[in-house]
């Protein structure tokens, strides 16, 4: 092939993505082959023989496409999200779109990848107790979720360690008569006190790049792993909260590590009490069209989804 690297590798994308469109169009037709029964009039043992033969596609992938079509027939906004994105995109939520809130979650498969949906899901379901996602989240029915969990779980969590036996012995004298708990807690404070008192100034600058310490800072202040409530993943992306391109500042108090999901989720505004300490956040079903983070936002998204 007369081809440079550079235009090889544009083809391969090129008919890549042609295959994937064609292989999406080809997963549309399944549930009318199957009804017709297309697949045994053309000699085929099955429908999975036919799907693997004529179009390559696995036995997953026609059970799992026939399922989800099977779970939106229904639902036209999400059929056309499916049909624009594919069918993976919409997996995170077939288990709780409604017909009456079906274009509620049609309208965040259509901004969200399917791993931030699904994070997005998980969240929402999280903040309401359910162990799972509620059919009612996307028609203002959260709140009454939230209050009713309250009073049927209770807020404390068993948590166990493997320590070395000289370390756990430390530990049980330092408890003493005292409570475990009451223990973690001065650890705690301690921990929060060393890491505030080597804390970076705040440097106002119009460069980008955050200062090496206050980046040290930040990643300290949650181990590394993303400052979302109950996200354990490891940090990806420092965010600034109130937002660079608005006061040009990197601040120590107003930037976090953020897994990729999380920092996309807060980007679409779609998080409650962010100029707040992380664990007070919380996601919130709709967004603040009219604040100036939202317009910073909007700026954000649309170059990510114009260059990525």
């Amino acid at each position: 092939m007369d081809f440079d690297d550079k235009k090889l590798h544009e083809k391969f994308v090129e008919y890549g993505m042609n295959a994937k469109e064609w292989m999406r169009k080809c997963v549309f037709l399944l549930p009318e082959i199957e009804k017709r029964r297309i697949w045994e009039k053309k000699g085929f043992s099955s429908i999975f023989e036919y799907a693997a033969k004529l179009a390559g596609m696995s036995h997953k992938t026609v059970i799992d496409s026939l399922r989800i079509l099977k779970k939106i027939e229904d639902k036209p906004n999400l059929q056309k999200i499916a049909e624009q994105k594919g069918l993976n995109c919409i997996k995170p939520i077939i288990t709780i779109a409604t017909k009456e809130n079906e274009k509620y979650w049609a309208q965040k498969a259509a901004i969200m990848s399917k791993n931030t949906l699904a994070v997005f899901v998980r969240s929402l379901k999280g903040e309401a107790g359910l162990s799972e996602p509620s059919s009612q989240i996307g028609d203002n029915s959260r709140q009454q979720a939230v209050s009713e969990n309250l009073t049927r779980t209770g807020t404390e969590k068993i948590i166990s360690m493997e320590l070395s036996l000289e370390t756990a012995a430390k530990l049980e004298k330092l408890k003493g008569g005292g409570s475990w708990e009451d223990l973690m807690d001065e650890f705690l404070i301690m921990r929060e006190k060393l890491v505030e008192a080597g804390k970076p100034e705040a440097v106002k600058t119009k460069v980008r790049h955050i200062p090496n310490p206050i980046k040290r800072h930040v990643v300290k202040k949650t181990g590394g792993v993303c400052a979302f409530p109950g996200c354990l993943k490891a940090y990806e992306i420092l965010h600034h909260t109130r937002r660079f391109a608005l006061d040009k500042k990197h601040d120590p108090d107003s930037i976090v590590g953020l897994c990729k999901a999380h920092e996309r989720i807060v980007h679409l505004g779609l998080i409650e009490n962010e100029d707040g300490p992380p664990e007070r956040w919380k996601i919130r079903e709709k967004s603040d069209e009219l604040s100036a983070k939202s317009m910073v936002d909007k700026m954000v998204n649309s170059f990510r989804i114009r260059y990525n």
